[in-house]
């Protein structure tokens, strides 16, 4: 099997950022303004009450409003166009919780352009949403 380094690959999407807002009005920002970097798992979940996706010029393209019982979920897909040598990104963005025992979700996938789909669950057929694996902070209790 041949080894591909994307590193090579020429990227296509413009870049977007993540922001979390508690419920005090702290804020959580992917990058610090020193560059340093908060991952994805240092957000405080049972305080966060938004969160937000920024384009490359701080804008907000879409804040996922949470409550106590929905649990935060983000993904970054990167899809390789091997014959161009390219690469683009898709954010995927949403919540699940648990209504009278049954797992309700609502996953929008953020495309270049911001162009935004959004659909009632994860997918096994389709070739954005299909399925995660739950990190610890975000499965169902």
């Amino acid at each position: 099997m041949q080894h591909i380094n994307v590193e090579h690959f020429r990227e296509t999407t413009p870049p977007m950022t993540w922001r979390a807002v508690y419920a005090n009005g702290a804020v959580l920002c992917q990058y610090n303004k020193d560059g340093s970097k908060n991952k994805y798992n240092d957000i405080k979940r049972s305080r966060l009450r938004q969160f937000q996706l920024l384009d490359q010029y701080g804008r907000v393209v879409v804040v996922i409003h949470l409550d106590s019982h929905k649990k935060l979920i983000w993904r970054m897909r990167v899809a390789l166009h091997l014959n161009k040598g390219t690469k683009e990104r898709i954010h995927l963005v949403g919540w699940q919780e648990r209504r009278r025992g049954v797992n309700i979700q609502m996953i929008c996938a953020v495309f270049p352009g911001s162009h935004i789909e959004i659909v009632d669950r994860f997918r096994e057929d389709h070739k954005w949403f299909y399925p995660i694996v739950f990190r610890e902070a975000e499965k169902l209790g």
